[in-house]
């Protein structure tokens, strides 16, 4: 089993924000909407999994979540807001509280994050971290200023970046392969197949899904098709 890097940090809370409703639609070409709903919680529980032991963790998503779905005992915020004003409505929360403590922003699609990858970001200095995801995303901020703000609209990992410097708020980068690979599309069920060890890859595995011999730019990407059955569908799909 890998070593957990230490560290002492101050106190954290830790956001999950999770999208319950049409989840994962993206990945569609690959999954039936009854598995990407599955899909889409089997990383959130690998997700909580792996950050639970490192500070208070709270899932931010709107209401009607059900708490079983979830599979553990974890704090529900509920909100109608959108991702981005729900956030910052928490940041500025916080902030009129005297900031009890940082905050760390995980999305709930990381399905190859390990305590490692949480230490790691939970180690850096500055005032604001961010672990930038494929494509110009972010996928995790630590937050020790309650001047910060987050960006949640197209490409945000450069808006970060420029809010932090128009705000006088110093910015450091935390990369990591694991941190860095959300999945959103069919190609990316790859790495969790390749590179997952939780809940996530189980599913999959469980499904027939395995990695293609041939590789990049076959069908819709390294995904083997033959013999998925969906939970809804009982004929097979090739």
């Amino acid at each position: 089993m890998p070593r957990i890097a230490t560290l002492v940090h101050r106190s954290v809370r830790i956001v999950v924000p999770f999208k319950r409703s049409d989840a994962k639609s993206r990945l569609a070409p690959a999954l039936e909407p009854a598995e990407r709903r599955l899909l889409a919680f089997a990383m959130l529980r690998d997700v909580l999994g792996t950050v639970s032991d490192l500070g208070k963790v709270t899932i931010l998503s709107r209401p009607g979540l059900d708490i079983a779905d979830v599979g553990c005992d974890v704090e529900i915020v509920e909100s109608e807001l959108d991702l981005n004003d729900a956030l910052n409505e928490l940041i500025s929360d916080a902030a009129a509280q005297k900031w009890p403590s940082d905050i760390l922003i995980v999305m709930a699609d990381l399905a190859l994050l390990t305590q490692n990858d949480v230490a790691g970001i939970l180690g850096c200095k500055g005032d604001v971290v961010l672990c930038p995801g494929r494509g110009g995303g972010t996928n995790m901020i630590l937050i020790k200023a309650p001047e910060f703000r987050t960006c949640y609209q197209g490409l945000s990992f450069p808006k970060h970046l420029a809010y932090c410097q128009q705000a006088g708020l110093k910015a450091e980068v935390f990369e990591s392969f694991r941190a860095g690979c959300d999945i959103d599309c069919p190609e990316d069920l790859t790495e969790v197949l390749l590179h997952g060890r939780g809940e996530t890859r189980a599913l999959l595995e469980g499904w027939g899904f395995s990695v293609s011999e041939k590789g990049r730019g076959r069908g819709i990407g390294k995904i083997n098709l033959f013999g998925h059955v969906a939970p809804s569908d009982s004929q097979n799909r090739s």
